[in-house]
């Protein structure tokens, strides 16, 4: 592995004139008259990294929105794979500038890569903008905004104050762990070895680590205690960090609740069905070959699918996924909160141990076997078709609506969770242990029932610190969401349930 380390840009801001009795601006210019161009080699593989225009004449004050403060376009290629970071170095910041409404942000097109205030910054902090990006022969071009929010106090301590910045680019042919980086950000540790699935735990074990499709994975397992998120106003606790970096969360509340709290409705975001027609295959799916032949009344249907293909195809929404969508919409879109979250897969698993896997055949489905024979959970997702995903064609499906899925029955074995059921006395302080049953996204079977004279499709589900399954078509079960902050949202607290993670 090569690396080159290159300073590529210096801005300078000087105090200029009081504006009323709380507003003030600054004149930027570059520190020199001509353009920057640098060109960074690593490895034998040349990045060409151009600043834009120079910054000269413009005016910075307290404004309402970030595009009206100052921009800077930084565009990036590489003539081979190379991996980039680039860093904000503060040279100077004077204290009067220390406020949370002196702000940053770097977005790739729409998309927030990184933000954050100055607040607590320091004269020789190096704050991180981009970390591990890739850098191909197309060019990418990211854009910094740095801007006073006049939506905010703006207090007359930031007049005639100072601040300088560099800014430094590092690049590396060795794709980065981003896993290991979100863990040693967030101050956690890990565990050697590999716990034993065939068991339920009800004390806190610990983080380990495995392998998903983004690489190496670590995650909680246990009565984990240091778990806990607050974002978009909901509490949630960690499943894992994402091979890339981002961290995976379950919905937990409006409140933060406890490892052994009994039920409380208030950790779900409501009750579903999984599909309303259950005498398919096809309805094990997140999303189906053939639509819902029921609508809010379970049956059976009359339209059955004719190969796996077609039981698989991902045509038509689930109701779980409808109802999921919804609830994203009012709570995550509208109130502004997408742009933290990553789009990573949701694995609905339809891949077969036993059966043809379509129609009304009797099918078993790996999760099962994973989950009750072999006790051997992964997080990889063997199937692209069934790696759900919004945008990202490179991984999974893009097939989804919003980032946004269910927990699978994998990570929760994984998290401490067993097949066997426990007694009422038993403790079942787990932090999956929500008190009542509630869905994965993981498929079981489609049973034959010769009993009660109707054939189901089985879909595994979560009750206190047992897996279990139960038919789509039965009544309503509860629902924990499940999404992914990037990993450039600046999480601050210790992760406890009285000092959680908050994303800034």
């Amino acid at each position: 592995m090569k690396k080159k380390h290159v300073i590529v840009g210096s801005l300078l801001v000087i105090g200029a004139i009081m504006v009323g009795s709380s507003l003030a601006w600054w004149t930027w210019s570059t520190s020199s008259n001509e353009q920057t161009n640098v060109v960074v080699t690593v490895g034998g593989i040349t990045i060409d990294y151009e600043d834009g225009e120079n910054i000269t004449n413009n005016n910075l004050i307290p404004t309402s929105t970030k595009e009206k403060g100052i921009s800077k376009d930084i565009t990036v290629s590489s003539t081979g794979q190379v991996y980039l970071d680039l860093n904000m170095e503060v040279v100077t910041l004077d204290d009067g500038l220390k406020d949370a409404s002196f702000k940053y942000e770097i977005y790739n097109g729409s998309n927030l890569e990184r933000g954050g205030n100055f607040a607590n910054s320091n004269t020789g902090d190096n704050i991180s903008l981009l970390s591990g990006v890739e850098v191909t022969s197309s060019p990418t071009t990211y854009t910094l905004y740095i801007w006073i929010d006049g939506n905010m106090s703006n207090p007359n301590t930031m007049y005639n104050q100072n601040f300088e910045f560099r800014l430094n680019a590092e690049a590396t042919d060795e794709k980065p762990n981003f896993a290991k980086q979100t863990l040693q950000k967030l101050g956690l540790t890990v565990n050697e070895g590999t716990p034993n699935f065939s068991h339920a735990t009800t004390r806190y074990e610990g983080i380990y680590k495995a392998q998903d499709d983004y690489g190496t994975t670590y995650y909680f397992r246990g009565a984990a205690e240091n778990n806990y998120v607050y974002f978009a106003e909901y509490y949630w606790r960690i499943i894992r960090i994402n091979g890339d970096g981002s961290i995976r969360m379950i919905y937990d509340g409006t409140s933060a609740h406890t490892n052994n709290e009994e039920f409380n409705n208030d950790r779900f975001i409501g009750y579903s069905m999984f599909n309303y027609t259950y005498g398919d295959n096809t309805y094990i799916g997140y999303m189906t070959g053939i639509d819902n032949q029921c609508t809010e009344e379970y049956c059976a249907g009359t339209t059955n699918t004719t190969s796996y293909e077609q039981a698989t195809s991902n045509t038509y929404n689930s109701v779980i996924k409808t109802f999921i969508d919804s609830w994203y919409e009012t709570n995550i879109e509208e109130t502004g909160y997408s742009e933290y979250l990553a789009d990573v897969i949701y694995c609905n698993d339809r891949s077969i141990s036993s059966g043809d896997g379509y129609g009304e055949n009797a099918t078993t489905y790996m999760p099962s076997v994973r989950k009750i024979t072999n006790n051997t959970p992964v997080l990889t997702c063997s199937q692209k078709n069934d790696a759900f995903t919004v945008n990202d064609t490179t991984y999974g499906n893009g097939m989804l609506t919003y980032p946004i899925g269910l927990i699978t029955s994998d990570e929760a074995v994984m998290a401490g969770v067993t097949v066997s059921s426990r007694t009422e006395t038993d403790d079942r302080s787990n932090y999956l242990n929500s008190g009542n049953m509630y869905w994965t996204m993981s498929p079981s079977e489609f049973m034959i029932d010769t009993t009660y004279g109707h054939n189901s499709a089985i879909e595994h589900v979560l009750y206190t610190d047992s897996l279990g399954g139960t038919s789509m078509h039965n009544n309503n079960v509860a629902v924990k969401p499940v999404i992914s902050l990037k990993s450039s949202v600046n999480l601050l607290g210790q992760g406890t349930m009285d000092n959680p993670y908050v994303a800034q």
